[in-house]
């Protein structure tokens, strides 16, 4: 599509790591007016690039939910620098009703900042030190854990993405 060329002449503009996807360009390279310009893609990729990316641990653990409700607070978990994914646990076996219902986290923290996450867990009376601690691929792809990555390099942890599906424990 020539006309989608920059014109430095570089990369086409679907190139751009800023490039919005969907169904632009038309055929004939046709693109809204709206659409960012070369000079926005290219400022949008070099804040991109600039990015601190930070080195982040993680572990898995299934709390109820009055632990997941204070280990949810933003002003918490920002005091104790974690973030978190969090599952809920559909009503079953493994989960119940109010108090009872269970949630599955995956706890996102830098290396340096172990023992205070571990506190905060053992705080709500959860012991974080059983669970087993992996080191996060700082080239990995999956969304959460790039997004994570990129907001403790900033020095912004304290986030909790609550997922919108419960989740079915089934036996093998």
């Amino acid at each position: 599509m020539p006309g989608l060329r920059g014109r430095t002449g570089r990369k086409n503009l679907t190139e751009y790591q800023g490039w919005p996807k969907g169904i632009y360009p038309m055929s004939d390279g046709w693109v809204p007016p709206c659409y960012p310009g070369e000079e926005e893609l290219m400022e949008f990729e070099e804040k991109m690039h600039s990015r601190k990316k930070s080195t982040l641990v993680k572990r898995h653990i299934c709390v109820k939910e009055p632990q997941f409700e204070q280990l949810a607070k933003k002003e918490f978990a920002q005091k104790s620098e974690y973030s978190l994914l969090a599952f809920p646990i559909a009503e079953g076996e493994y989960s119940g009703e109010g108090d009872d219902r269970s949630y599955y986290l995956v706890v996102f923290y830098e290396p340096s900042k172990k023992s205070k996450v571990e506190r905060a867990f053992k705080s709500t009376g959860n012991d974080l030190t059983e669970y087993e601690q992996v080191v996060v691929d700082p080239d990995s792809e999956i969304p959460n854990e790039e997004r994570f990555m990129y907001a403790h390099g900033a020095g912004e942890a304290g986030e909790c993405i609550l997922s919108e599906y419960e989740y079915q424990v089934v036996p093998k």
